[in-house]
């Protein structure tokens, strides 16, 4: 296991154990055991039932979750230094020795199916799920909750043969921010499912964006949207250019697209871009919300933000206020154990150490208009896919 320990004269500790499987590596067979998993870490070991591992933290006053994304999962405590010990007791008891008990299992089939349904109920969620699912083909794509009928699917014998693959001592990092010099966060090796331990196998993991237009009919007031195109990965150096151009495009309230669609036009209450940037892959999205009937109209003045991006690019002012923007806003993001925590975790795995943030804001500040041009260069509208959830019959791109 890999340990970085990240020194701070603050009064709280976050630890994460961070495991490089997430949706993005589950095989057909597969879809939603990383968040499975997740789930049945809490639900007791060989030393505490369900109901201690709650009650253990919260008498510290601390917190103990976790998350799974598409590349990891990431089970987390927050506790005040003086209980370093006891928190890191209980995170590590779930790593080394979870039940995985049946009839356990089969109680929390019924609770991630509850995930499902919340997550399908809520429009917001649901139309950036069908829009990965469709628009990026391969692993990324499948949401990382998996479906219905793969969960009450699953046995005891599939969750643990996934984790005999993937959380294999030596596959784990562990991220640590606070008082933490003189703190033991060994992990040992016998675990409850050593016998399942198993090669890891290079995964085929496919990152492929395809164009297109979605339109799923649904009885509700609003219209969902989705909209994008592919970007290069996250060890891309454009990846700064490709940042601040989001800042000023849409990533804040005095972004383009939120005062020209919103303030302006009042064609919605929410409008937002992003750039999300993985190992194999990345895009450039947009989403926004609207009445059904002005569906078209929106997506109409969108597209014709993003052509006057592609006919003036930005200013030089422009560049200047994302550049002090992204500066502000990272480091502030920066200012908890716990998001450090995570960024040392998520760095460690992706570049195989700590990435200090003073060098992140000294590249961004080295970008120069000809890079936020070769940016706005691959955001071709004709190869655009476009996900639209409400009562709508059909849009045009």
């Amino acid at each position: 296991m890999i340990i970085k320990k990240l020194n701070k004269d603050i009064k709280s500790i976050s630890v994460g154990i961070f495991v490089p499987a997430g949706s993005a590596v589950e095989g057909d067979k597969e879809r939603g055991l990383a968040h499975f998993i997740e789930h049945m870490l809490f639900k007791g070991t060989k030393n505490r039932t369900y109901k201690d591992i709650a009650e253990d933290i919260d008498r510290l006053g601390g917190v103990i979750n976790a998350f799974t994304s598409k590349e990891y999962t990431c089970f987390y405590i927050k506790v005040l230094k003086d209980f370093i010990n006891e928190g890191f007791d209980v995170l590590s008891d779930m790593l080394e020795n979870p039940l995985i008990d049946e009839a356990e299992l089969e109680k929390e089939k019924g609770v991630i199916i509850e995930e499902i349904n919340m997550t399908e109920d809520n429009p917001e969620e649901a139309v950036f799920d069908i829009f990965m699912e469709n628009a990026v083909q391969g692993n990324f794509g499948k949401p990382i909750l998996g479906t219905r009928e793969g969960i009450k699917s699953y046995s005891r014998e599939d969750l643990l043969k996934f984790m005999g693959k993937h959380y294999m001592p030596d596959n784990l990092t562990l991220s640590c921010v606070g008082d933490v010099d003189n703190v033991d966060f060994s992990i040992g090796e016998n675990t409850s499912f050593k016998n399942y331990f198993a090669e890891q196998s290079a995964e085929d993991v496919d990152f492929s964006f395809k164009k297109g237009t979605d339109v799923i009919k649904r009885q509700i007031q609003q219209s969902n949207i989705v909209m994008g195109c592919d970007m290069f990965d996250i060890y891309d150096e454009r990846k700064y250019a490709a940042y601040l151009l989001n800042d000023i495009f849409g990533g804040t309230m005095s972004s383009k697209l939120f005062q020209t669609i919103r303030e302006e036009q009042s064609l919605c209450y929410h409008i937002s871009s992003s750039v999300k940037l993985f190992r194999r892959g990345g895009m450039f999205s947009i989403f926004a919300g609207t009445y059904k009937d002005n569906t078209q109209k929106l997506l109409d003045s969108v597209k014709t933000e993003l052509e006057k991006l592609k006919k003036y690019y930005l200013t030089k002012d422009e560049l200047n206020k994302a550049k002090t923007y992204f500066k502000g806003s990272y480091m502030l993001s920066l200012e908890s154990s716990y998001a450090l925590m995570v960024k040392q975790g998520m760095d460690t795995i992706l570049y195989g150490d700590y990435v200090d943030e003073n060098k992140i804001i000294e590249k961004t500040q080295n970008v120069t208009l000809d890079d936020i041009a070769e940016i706005v260069d691959l955001i071709d509208l004709d190869k655009f896919h476009i996900t639209v959830l409400g009562d709508v019959e059909k849009v045009e791109w």
